[in-house]
């Protein structure tokens, strides 16, 4: 596996990895936009696809962001990086955010989306959700970009998981921490503040009935980012989808609780599925 630049129209590039081999599979990333984010699940379905990942714009290895951002312009990235990689059709796999970028892309180019799962994100985001991001970006323009980091492990990972691995995730955000001090400190600001504003900005309630290919809906019933009611809303709205709520997880509930995450999802993605709403 190494990683590889995807150029895009406008002459801007995506950093892209690939595993695996099989049937594509897109995984997209939430907020911060990392491939790296999906290492360990990536490994877990490149034994049944060619799992595809990649940094989104202004984030690791891709270019720059320059200026203010969109989920569809998030879309338009994506779909340069598979035409480049000559994948007219794949399963995609939206995590948060990136749940966001794959409505938009079953949307606007519904041949592109074979199977879709929508991991633990939003239709629009609804009261809670805009007094959550109001408040982070407001920590976010008030402390820097360390101080944001620092809060959004509280909010992404779930309670009991963090409390018992609390001096992982410590060398973890440390070694994030060093690694963004070489990066400008207020580039790196900018990106993340224009992203949560495209979060904001997206709603797609409206065209989510338009969506026709086999939908799985996951989301941690403690997730107080995107909280559970919102992938309800999601499933009550598309017709093809199907909910599947996890006792626990958080917002990273692939990390905290893996095993459920694997099985709620894989299966979904080979083409099993089932009729009605399923709760484990």
């Amino acid at each position: 596996m190494k990683t590889e630049l995807a150029p895009l129209a406008d002459g801007g590039t995506l950093a892209y990895t690939i595993r695996g081999e099989g049937p594509p599979l897109v995984l997209i990333s939430g907020l911060g936009g990392l491939a790296s984010f999906w290492n360990a699940f990536a490994e877990v379905c490149a034994s049944h696809f060619q799992v595809v990942t990649y940094d989104h714009r202004g984030v690791g290895g891709s270019s720059a962001l320059d200026g203010p951002t969109s989920i569809a312009a998030m879309r338009q990235d994506l779909t340069g990086l598979l035409d480049h990689l000559g994948i007219a059709s794949a399963a995609v796999l939206g995590h948060s955010t990136g749940g966001a970028i794959a409505q938009n892309l079953a949307l606007a180019q519904p041949e592109r989306v074979s199977r879709l799962v929508l991991s633990a994100t939003f239709a629009r985001p609804c009261g809670y959700m805009r007094r959550l991001f109001a408040g982070r970006i407001d920590l976010l323009d008030r402390l820097g970009i360390d101080a944001y980091r620092r809060h959004a492990v509280t909010l992404l990972n779930a309670p009991y998981w963090l409390a018992a691995n609390d001096a992982v995730v410590e060398a973890e955000l440390e070694a994030e921490l060093e690694a963004a001090a070489t990066r400008s400190k207020p580039a790196d600001a900018a990106v993340v503040r224009e992203r949560m504003l495209a979060v904001l900005g997206h709603d797609a309630e409206g065209e989510l009935a338009q969506i026709s290919c086999p939908v799985r809906v996951v989301v941690a019933a403690d997730d107080i980012v995107t909280p559970a009611y919102l992938s309800q809303r999601l499933t009550d709205a598309i017709p093809q989808a199907e909910l599947k709520v996890l006792p626990r997880g958080g917002h990273y509930a692939m990390r905290a609780e893996s095993d459920l995450y694997r099985d709620a999802v894989l299966d979904f993605l080979r083409g099993g599925s089932s009729a009605a709403e399923t709760r484990t």
